[in-house]
């Protein structure tokens, strides 16, 4: 899957089954979710049916049963006109994600800190090299992709049972607001550093640091 788009490659094992349709339904809502997730859609941007289901190369089936279930749980709403759209929220509507973040995040990264095995301190320090280039080039895309990842390897690390299932609900409102703020500069220069902060605190096992640097980069975040 590239770019969007499902592609098939010759396969020489007869062993492999089929795509069903429920295969195929779950693959575009989870590319649909992800995309949200890594901010690669705006905050009141439309999502029309017909052009997603172009863009995927498929039918407006499962890109219907996908908006649909995005649409119950937040992460996508109906305009008057019919039209799907990445919500818009209120300023309060936004606190209140930071405060979710802050409540949730703050139980994974306490645990991620003891938790933590080499392996997964190399994947965290990758994604903050990633963060440290967006920085540099001013590359937003990948600033947002690396950002979404960095997290998630602490939820990880924290070895909490459900915690993606409690962050990503959350993280599908948060990706797009995610995108209009950072092209602030100082905003980005100040995320880049935050995300150097909790690395280095969570490799020193310095707990009360790491969440110090969480904390500043949700609430800068939203200070936009």
């Amino acid at each position: 899957m590239t770019n969007g788009t499902i592609q098939i490659d010759k396969l020489n094992s007869p062993e492999l089954s089929p795509v069903t349709r429920a295969m195929l339904h779950e693959q575009i809502y989870e590319m649909l979710s992800r995309n949200l997730m890594m901010g690669r859609f705006s905050p009141g941007q439309k999502l029309p049916l017909r052009g997603l289901a172009k863009s995927l190369g498929t039918s407006l089936m499962p890109v219907r049963d996908a908006l649909q279930r995005l649409e119950s749980v937040g992460s996508v709403v109906l305009t008057p006109q019919r039209t799907l759209m990445v919500p818009l929220f209120t300023s309060k509507e936004l606190h209140d994600i930071s405060v979710l973040r802050k409540a949730i995040e703050s139980a994974a990264l306490e645990r991620a800190v003891v938790n933590r095995s080499k392996y997964q301190l190399d994947q965290l320090n990758e994604r903050v090299k990633d963060i440290c280039k967006a920085e540099k080039n001013n590359d937003i895309d990948l600033f947002l992709e690396a950002n979404y990842h960095f997290h998630m390897i602490i939820a990880d690390m924290s070895d909490l049972s459900f915690i993606r299932q409690s962050l990503e609900p959350i993280w599908m409102k948060l990706g797009p607001t995610v995108r209009q703020s950072v092209p602030d500069d100082d905003l980005f220069r100040s995320s880049a550093q935050n995300h150097i902060d909790m690395y280095e605190a969570i490799a020193a096992k310095d707990g009360e640091a790491a969440l110090r640097a969480l904390h500043r980069d949700i609430s800068e975040g939203y200070s936009f």
